[in-house]
């Protein structure tokens, strides 16, 4: 971790508690957020977000800010935490929502997005970052730009932009952006159509052709420093320029690693056109040495003949002409011959010879490119010759040391190649001597660590450790001025330098650059003496260290990171000079060209091979640079690459947090954290910390006074009160927080417990209330099955009583009855006598006792049955008692079950409180949806058939009106047309506005009879048609006065009207107004009683010529409300046109004006409903096209307030829409996008809104991807809390835009110009009366030839 945030060590426990939310170091993703569970003395457990549990100490954590909004904040100084996660974090949040550009304070920090973003790069966004302050618009490199452009003129002060970052970090692009946007300030017309600023951008395809390209990094990467300067005069306006540039990797002609490519240049003449590749004797580039030692020939997205094209295009600007274009690419040419040269031993020991024929052509090519000797230039490779005093003695080279000749001379010629280009820019554009001021725009390499590192890489770190100390000296700066503004005491903050690594390297006489121009003039010198030397020299040094397992390599802890660098090459490479025979043989190039680039040397060194050191070179062009850096103003734009795929929407965060070290951006960041890091306006502190002092909710005190007694009640101590801020010292915002997160955790208890208290108390009355009456109902029904099986036993004993009652009865009435019949016969003497006596005899008392005395068995009979059916009934009895006792039992089983249920808080499967009705209601609803999705379906599968049944139809009607032509054109002796002399007198008098008749236009109507009574239409030749439409044609060129133009498009639709339905046709009509003729004239009655015509060929065309005429005055009129509209929409869709005292009453007024001004024309002229129908159609669909895509454009419109006004508005075009109903028709229903959207952004709590309630009620016309931009746009207005969209939105609508392929675009487009189709006119409605009535001009009727007009 980087040694700025160690001053967090002093956080104690007191300041991280249970609950708190914290970061914790990662080495995956370098940080992860959780929640704090533990705390044990120093050492705490968090529970992440990915559900993991860690321990960590507390010194290594740093607080994380819950209050960030979804989409970040736009400047880093408003973070409350200012650390290492917070940046990443509020980068990455950013970068999720298309943001890439971020402040830090004055320094821009810009993502990489690897894809277009329309929304950051429209032209009209330069306009609006004209003259606007740095942070009061969203960050964007116009921003930085404008900055730097009004300091200039404002305080007489030239500035600088410094861009810097790792290869594919897009610092290429943020340049060009620069430069336009310098350009569109100070530009200005040249008389030979190619001014300075043309020629400064275009310098840069030139330059990126032969100084650009492909490393492991990136695809378009700038194997060079570049320094643009733009001069001004003292208008503002460019004047001059000059373009210096900085250390080319000149090894990459030679030596070139998978997967990288060479320069473009050599892609590109490969790729030129056949009779260019003649001329240059080139092939595929597969076939060079110089390119195939990498398996990367072609790039995807680059198109190398194109580029060739547009190189040569682009020198043509740069002001090199065609025949230096061809000089150029034969150098380039003769480069790529000369690398395919191979050696082998020569005849003579140590000598070298070409290695065969295709050597030798390559050899014999590259001659005749260069323009120059073949054998002079074979000598030059393979021979040396050394002078001494008075003799000069030849040496041969065996084959490698011809190689590497043969790649010294690649490398010299490429190199003066691309400086002489650059030269000749500078002396194309032209510089100032008389500028007063410039802006200089400094595109640099980025610091540097790969795996092998070289002396290219050595000198490009040289050069971010002299720019990193002028960054951090301008940041300490920036610093200081907040402080003394703020009126803050600073004195005590230490400004850390870099100055010990500046001497490492190049401190005189004892620095690395020093010890390796030493090393390079010694002869014996090698790459492992000078590694030794180096060890010898710094061993002591903190800042240099010695690998463990190498004996050449060396380490250099830079203030990004240390980098190991392998001293191979290093000699070889820093040696700067020209072989003589080198120099003679280009010398005496026949090309004057290429003599030019090698200019003579003077006679006492024209011999020898003269010593120069790069890094020697290299470090006066370095302190060059920094004398010009130091005499401007400073602005800072720091390129980060967000992920090493090149891919969209990856943001890897040890990726881009190695890079803000690289970058200085932490280093910025730790000059911060050395004085006040967190500062808070008063009113935000004392909103964010108002609970901790419950005395300052009341009111009572200011602000100021309300921050100092929140301050003093926490007891922090070092923290200072501004002028606007509070200044707090690293570590005291997460203390505060922590005193307000346990004053949040205990209020949060007695919250919950009051809230537990209450929810069971609620729950035990809602059960309470349910319960009782089913009680109530259960109690009833035991109670009355009870009473009825008492009911029943009491009925049961009953009926047995009276059973037996009766019985018994019936047996004495029986015995009662028998015993009477008997002693009555005895009495009467009926018996048999003898038997009667002998009875008496034998038995004398026997008529003195019952008869059932004397016959026992008839009295046991009975009762034996009676005793049967007790016994019966008593069975029945018990039984019926079981069954009762079973169905009790049940009874209160089935109790104890709802009882249970009840407190489960659910019966027979429904919530407690639940109604039948809402289920239904909801069930109706969800079936109501259902089908309105049916049938949108259905209408939709309708339309389409009718819209291709009327285009069939008019191919149809097409082919028809052809057929008739055809066969009217090969027809003779049709009768000859009448009125051709009365034809001027017709024409003077339509000429004129003679009004209306009946509410049609009496012009239309007059033509028409005349043509008729004259039988034009039967004609096969007449002029009169030829007449009547230039005379139309003639009365709406003035296409600016609309009242005219509206009373043609009256007459002239009658009139085609009329024609239509007067021609005999085959088939329906169809087409523009055919079908209007339907429905306004339905017999020929209509039409005066006026029979239909065979038209002739004359009376066709000019139908078809009159109905050309309606559909371009059509459009005409359409075009004029747009045009008048214009001003007013304006106000609402371009935020930069609103002046400070604009009131947006007024514009809407101003709508309002015109739309009621052009229906009350269209009245006054009596044009058909429908018509003026389809032009207020249209003219709505442009207002909402035009309104809405300023939504997605501008943030400005995406603001609350803009959303009242615009609410406001469309409910007075809603009322005049009501109002004119019969000629508005469907207008209101093409507003539908802006009525969503801004019913939305009118909201003023939006935090509660959820994803269904977006996508379903407030904006469902309106696409998942227009609706993540709103609430982008919206998150980046908000404020408040309740006027940001929740983040959970966000996380569907990223789900659902990942998956959906088909992508629609974001903007509108607007189809208000398309030709109107009028096929609700074929309703019998749309008639007209005939035109018998209508009263001719007094003028025509007056004259003979015109009688027929009265009758």
């Amino acid at each position: 971790m980087f040694d700025a945030f160690n001053i967090l060590l002093q956080t104690t426990s007191k300041t991280v508690v249970v609950g708190s939310h914290v970061w914790v170091d990662d080495p995956e993703v370098a940080w992860k957020d959780g929640d704090v569970t533990e705390v044990r003395g120093d050492v705490i457990t968090v529970r992440c977000t990915s559900g993991e549990k860690v321990v960590r100490k507390i010194s290594t954590i740093f607080p994380k800010d819950t209050e960030l909004p979804s989409n970040g904040v736009d400047d880093m100084t408003k973070l409350t935490y200012l650390d290492e996660p917070g940046v990443l974090q509020n980068l990455s949040c950013r970068f999720g929502v298309n943001e890439i550009y971020t402040y830090t304070g004055r320094i821009l920090i810009a993502v990489n997005p690897f894809q277009r973003l329309p929304h950051l790069y429209e032209k009209d966004l330069m306009k609006q970052y004209k003259g606007a302050a740095l942070h009061d618009l969203s960050p964007h490199p116009f921003a930085i730009a404008d900055s730097a452009y009004k300091k200039m003129i404002d305080e007489g002060i030239s500035q600088s932009i410094l861009v810097s970052g790792e290869s594919g970090a897009g610092k290429t692009e943020s340049t060009k952006m620069l430069m336009q946007y310098l350009a569109y300030m100070g530009g200005k017309a040249a008389a030979d159509g190619r001014s300075v600023e043309q020629q400064v951008l275009q310098s840069n395809p030139v330059l990126e052709a032969f100084g650009n390209a492909k490393t492991v990094r990136n695809n378009n990467s700038s194997r060079f420093g570049k320094f643009v300067e733009i001069q001004f005069n003292d208008r503002g306006k460019i004047s001059g320029a000059a373009i210096r540039t900085y250390l080319l990797e000149r090894s990459r002609v030679c030596q070139v690693s998978d997967p990288e490519r060479n320069y473009h240049c050599f892609y590109m003449i490969c790729a030129a056109p056949p009779e260019d590749a003649e001329r240059y004797k080139v092939g595929n580039p597969r076939t060079y040495h110089y390119l195939n030692q990498s398996k990367c020939i072609e790039l995807d997205a680059m198109d190398d003949s194109k580029e060739y094209v547009e190189t040569k295009r682009a020198m043509n600007v740069v002001g090199i002409g065609p025949d230096e274009q061809d000089a150029i690419f034969r150098v380039v040419a003769a480069v790529l011959h000369l690398g395919n040269i191979e050696f082998k031993k020569g005849g003579d020991s140590d000598s070298s010879t070409p290695k065969d024929d295709q050597s030798r052509l390559h050899l014999k090519t590259a001659a005749e490119l260069f323009m120059c000797d073949e054998k002079s230039l074979e000598d030059s490779l393979c021979k040396r010759v050394i002078v001494t005093r008075g003799e000069a003695i030849t040496k041969h080279l065996d084959p490698a040391a011809a190689a590497i000749s043969r790649d010294a001379l690649a490398k010299t010629v490429y190199s003066r190649l691309f400086d002489w280009i650059v030269k000749k820019i500078n002396d194309t554009i032209g510089q100032d001597p008389g500028s007063k001021y410039l802006i200089g725009v400094l595109d640099i390499y980025g610091f540097e660590s790969f795996k092998t590192n070289s002396f290219e890489q050595f000198c490009i770190n040289l050069t971010n450790e002299k720019l990193q100390q002028h960054f951090n000296q301008h940041v300490f700066k920036m610093e200081q001025e907040e402080y003394k503004k703020e009126a803050i005491d600073w004195s005590y903050i230490e400004f850390v330098d870099n100055q010990d690594i500046l001497d490492l390297i190049e401190k005189k006489p004892g620095g690395i650059i020093a010890l390796l121009d030493e090393a390079c003039i010694l002869p014996r010198s090698t790459h492992k003496t000078f590694a030794e030397k180096l060890y010898q020299t710094f061993s002591s040094h903190k800042r240099f260290k010695k690998p463990k397992f190498s004996q050449t390599d060396f380490t250099i802890c830079h203030y990004a990171g240390d980098v190991t660098y392998q001293s191979e090459f290093f000699l070889d490479k820093n040696k700067d000079y020209v072989i003589g025979e080198h120099q003679d043989l280009m010398s005496a190039s026949r090309s004057p060209f290429v003599s030019g680039l090698f200019p003579p040397l003077p006679v006492q060194s024209s011999n020898k091979s003269k010593f120069s050191s790069i890094g020697s070179r290299f470090k006066q062009q370095l302190q060059s640079l920094l004398e010009t850096l130091s005499a401007t103003e400073p602005h800072y734009v720091r390129c980060i690459k967000p992920n090493n795929l090149l891919k969209p929407g990856i943001f890897e965060n040890k990726n881009a947090l190695h890079q803000l070290q690289c970058g200085g951006v932490m280093e910025a960041i730790r000059i911060s954290r050395a004085g006040f890091p967190t500062r808070k306006t008063f009113d935000e502190f004392k909103t964010r910390f108002r609970l901790l002092e419950p005395d300052i909710l009341g009111g009572r005190y200011d602000e100021v006074t309300a921050c100092k007694k929140l301050l003093e009640k926490t007891g922090l101590k070092g923290y200072q009160v501004g002028k606007t801020k509070v200044f707090l010292r690293a570590g005291q915002m997460a203390e505060l927080d922590a005193h307000l997160t346990e004053l949040l955790g205990k209020s949060a208890i007695i919250i919950q417990s009051k809230f537990r208290s209450y929810h069971a108390h609620r729950d035990f009355t809602r059960l309470r209330f349910c319960v009782i009456p089913f009680q109530t109902y259960c109690r009833r029904q035991v109670a009355r099955q009870r009473y009825e099986t008492a009911k029943r036993l009491v009925q049961s004993a009953i009926n047995i009583q009276a059973g037996i009652r009766g019985m018994s009865a019936r047996l004495n009435f029986r015995t009662r009855k028998q015993t009477k019949a008997a002693k009555m016969q005895v009495a009467k003497g009926t018996g048999p006598p003898q038997a009667a006596s002998a009875k008496i005899k034998l038995e004398p008392k026997s008529n003195l006792e019952p008869k059932s005395k004397l016959d026992p068995k008839s009295n046991l009979e009975p009762k034996s049955k009676l005793e049967q059916e007790v016994e019966e009934l008593t069975g029945q009895l018990q039984l019926e008692k079981r069954m009762r006792a079973e169905e009790t039992e049940k009874l209160k089983s089935d109790l104890e079950k709802m009882r249970l249920q009840f407190q489960g808080g659910k019966v027979s499967g429904f919530p407690i409180g639940a109604s039948d009705n809402e289920v239904i209601n909801a069930l109706t609803a969800e079936n109501e949806k259902l089908k309105s999705q049916v049938n949108t379906l259905e209408n939709r599968i309708i339309q389409l058939k009718t819209d291709m049944q009327r285009l069939e139809e008019k191919l149809s009607d097409i082919e028809v009106e052809g057929h008739v032509l055809r066969q009217q054109t090969v027809q003779t002796g049709s009768p000859t047309a009448e009125g051709q002399e009365h034809i001027e007198d017709l024409i003077r008098c339509v000429t004129k506005n003679v009004g209306f008749s009946q509410k049609k236009p009496v012009a239309a109507v007059t033509m028409f009879r005349c043509l008729m009574q004259w039988k034009s239409f039967e004609a096969d030749r007449s002029r009169v048609f030829d007449i009547l439409i230039q005379m139309i044609g003639s009365k709406i060129e003035d296409e600016g006065d609309n009242e005219l133009i509206i009373y043609w498009y009256s007459n002239t639709s009658t009139l085609l009207f009329l024609l239509q339905r007067s021609f005999k046709t085959k088939t329906q009509p169809t087409g523009f107004f055919g079908r209007m003729t339907q429905g306004f004239l339905s017999s020929p009655s209509d039409v005066g009683g006026t029979q239909e015509v065979e038209p002739k060929y004359p009376a066709i065309r000019f139908k078809q010529q009159l109905t050309a005429y309606v559909e371009k005055i059509y459009t005409i009129v359409r075009n004029n409300l747009k045009k008048e509209l214009s001003p007013s929409l304006d106000y609402f869709t371009q935020p930069s046109l609103k002046l400070p005292d604009d009131s947006p009453d007024k514009h809407w007024d101003s709508i309002l004006h015109t739309l009621k001004k052009s229906l009350r024309t269209f009245k006054d002229n009596y044009v058909h409903p429908v018509l003026v129908q389809k032009i207020f159609t249209q003219t709505f669909s442009y207002i909402n096209v035009k309104i809405f895509n300023s939504f997605l454009l501008h943030q400005e419109c995406c603001s609350l307030v803009n959303g009242e006004f615009l609410e406001a508005g469309l409910g007075v075009i809603e009322l005049w829409c009501d109002q004119a109903a019969l000629y508005a028709g469907s207008s209101w229903d093409e507003l539908t996008h802006i009525r969503q959207a801004v019913g939305f952004l009118a909201m003023q709590d939006k935090s509660k809104v959820t994803y269904t309630d977006l996508t379903n009620n407030l904006c469902p016309g309106l696409s998942v991807q227009q609706l993540h931009r709103i609430c982008t746009l919206v998150n980046s207005n908000g404020k408040k809390a309740n006027s940001c969209v929740s983040a959970d939105i966000f996380s569907q609508m990223k789900k659902i835009m990942t998956a959906d392929v088909d992508v629609n675009s974001l903007l509108l487009d607007d189809n208000s110009s398309i030709p109107v189709t009028v096929d609700e006119l074929n309703d019998p409605t749309t008639k007209v009366e005939g035109i018998s009535d209508v009263e001719p001009p007094s003028e025509l009727v007056e004259l003979e030839a015109f009688k027929f007009l009265k009758g």
